[in-house]
């Protein structure tokens, strides 16, 4: 009997020991997994600066045509001599990579009402409301406000802001004209740069239907001929607009030399994103010299 009790206690024992064991090398290997994941986590994050710096390389040391980037001192490095920048996502370092050109995007610190009112809301009303907005006098444009219009219309009335420069996207929702529902999805259409034109060589299909505002049969054909042979699209647009001057004005087919980049690099299951302004300027007929900014 007591022979058979302590055995039951040796059992015990040895089952108690196992379990611990077992316990022990479930944990070793869930740390061991866990340093794996963020071994993999920073092998993701520095493949995606990798990335970024072939980016600025790229840049600073090519040039901009139309829809492109084009350098001829990559050929060493396995990296294609042409990078579209029309928001096509390639791959670059093992990295998914999309380059989108300033001149494609709205950009705040030259916001043009009608081109910007014909995605937000009410073209007219927010064209002229924005004008008010940016202006320092009172006068009021017809369908456009001022301070009592704004001070009015909630309990937490605000200002206009009396100043040319949009600070952020959300100021344009605080404007007359503006459906915030719609300024929403397409916040990451703005961009804070220099572009002083709307390039129509990279901008999307679908804002090229908006701004251009065109019957469907032209536009068709314009979207085809910028897809298989970019000087036809130039002249057919240009031969459309012949006669309107203020188009030009806002309009045209050259590269601003600001960049949004978008950069996703994944190692095992880890996943690294990088967003990023880039402005690009030629100093003394030299060399290029940027500078960049990681948004959050």
């Amino acid at each position: 009997m007591q022979k058979g009790y302590a055995l039951s206690i040796v059992l015990w024992i040895v089952a108690a020991m196992g379990a611990i064991a077992l316990f022990l090398s479930s944990l070793a290997k869930e740390r061991i997994h866990i340093a794996q994941e963020i071994d993999n986590k920073i092998k993701a994050t520095l493949k995606a600066q990798e990335s970024l710096d072939l980016v600025l390389f790229y840049g600073s040391t090519g040039r901009f045509y139309l829809n492109q980037m084009l350098n001829a001192h990559v050929e060493d490095l396995n990296i294609p001599n042409a990078l579209y920048i029309d928001g096509r996502t390639l791959v670059l370092n093992e990295s998914n990579v999309t380059l989108t050109d300033g001149g494609a995007l709205y950009n705040l610190l030259f916001p043009y009402g009608e081109s910007i009112g014909k995605e937000l809301g009410e073209e007219s009303v927010f064209s002229e409301s924005l004008y008010d907005w940016m202006d320092e006098d009172t006068f009021l444009q017809l369908n456009g406000a001022e301070d009592d219009y704004y001070q009015q219309i909630s309990d937490n009335g605000y200002e206009s802001r009396d100043k040319r420069a949009i600070q952020d996207v959300a100021e344009l929702g605080l404007i007359k004209g503006v459906d915030r529902q719609k300024l929403a999805p397409i916040k990451k259409d703005f961009l804070y740069t220099w572009a002083i034109r709307i390039n129509l060589a990279t901008t999307t299909d679908e804002k090229l239907y908006t701004l251009l505002d065109l019957p469907k049969e032209t536009m068709e054909e314009l979207i085809t001929l910028r897809q298989t042979d970019m000087m036809q699209f130039i002249n057919k647009v240009n031969l459309v607009h012949s006669n309107d001057e203020t188009f030009f004005e806002l309009f045209g087919f050259a590269p601003s030399k600001s960049l949004r980049v978008e950069i996703s690099s994944k190692v095992g299951n880890a996943y690294a994103k990088i967003n990023a302004t880039i402005e690009l300027h030629y100093k003394n007929k030299e060399r290029w010299i940027y500078k960049y900014t990681i948004e959050d």
